[in-house]
């Protein structure tokens, strides 16, 4: 058994079709119905290709209808299938449908071809959930790729960040060494500052005692 068959199997042993009615206009239509976990969008868009294999399809709004649907599997004769497709809340959609075999006669849970009825409808639901899956993986993987995308984007503001942080501290480093130059050059001119201080004051004591001496000679 394929991936594909397995899937459908599980998945119409768990679906359950029940009896209901369903108005379109003024007359109220016995049939059948099912709930599904899905969009209601989407829903209607898989509705309308399932059905369309077996007539043309007229939709008005939520009711979606082909007036001599050839569905042999379940008559030989033309069938008036109406349904719709209703949003009971959010992420949950109601797939109700009837078929007219002709003067009124709608299929029952007590017809001969009631088990052909439950085997179209199980079969739209393993097709709608199959379409869900699809749908649900492309979104994980979209999700996927925009999340690569933003780690990248990360990643490339990171390496720009190291780049920008490797040039200022290249100029750090260059100020550092200015620095030190500068440092090292104040720390000479200090000495040699203190050498002229220290010349300049025994200048000045030799200039104050040369000054004394001539004031005593003259004074003698």
């Amino acid at each position: 058994m394929t991936v594909l068959m397995l899937f459908m199997a599980l998945t119409n042993f768990a679906q359950t079709i029940l009896s209901g009615s369903e108005i379109f206009g003024k007359e109220r239509k016995e049939g059948f119905y099912m709930t599904l976990s899905i969009d209601k969008k989407y829903i209607e868009k898989d509705w309308a290709i399932y059905i369309s294999k077996y007539g043309g399809v007229s939709q008005n709004r939520e009711i979606f209808s082909i007036s001599s649907a050839n569905m042999s599997e379940i008559s030989p004769d033309p069938i008036n299938l109406m349904s719709k497709v209703i949003s009971e809340q959010k992420l949950k959609t109601k797939v109700f449908a009837s078929f007219d075999v002709g003067g009124g006669q709608m299929v029952s849970e007590n017809s001969i071809n009631f088990s052909k009825v439950e085997k179209f409808l199980k079969d739209f639901y393993a097709f709608a959930m199959q379409n869900e899956d699809v749908r649900l993986a492309e979104r994980d993987s979209e999700e996927a790729q925009k999340s690569l995308e933003r780690v990248n984007k990360t990643g490339d503001k990171i390496s720009r960040d190291i780049e920008r942080n490797k040039r200022e501290k290249e100029k750090l480093l260059k100020a550092i060494e200015e620095n030190r130059i500068e440092l090292e050059k104040l720390l000479n001119d200090q000495i040699a500052n203190k050498q002229d201080q220290e010349n300049a004051k025994i200048s000045l004591e030799e200039k104050q005692k040369a000054a004394s001496l001539v004031k005593t000679k003259k004074n003698n």
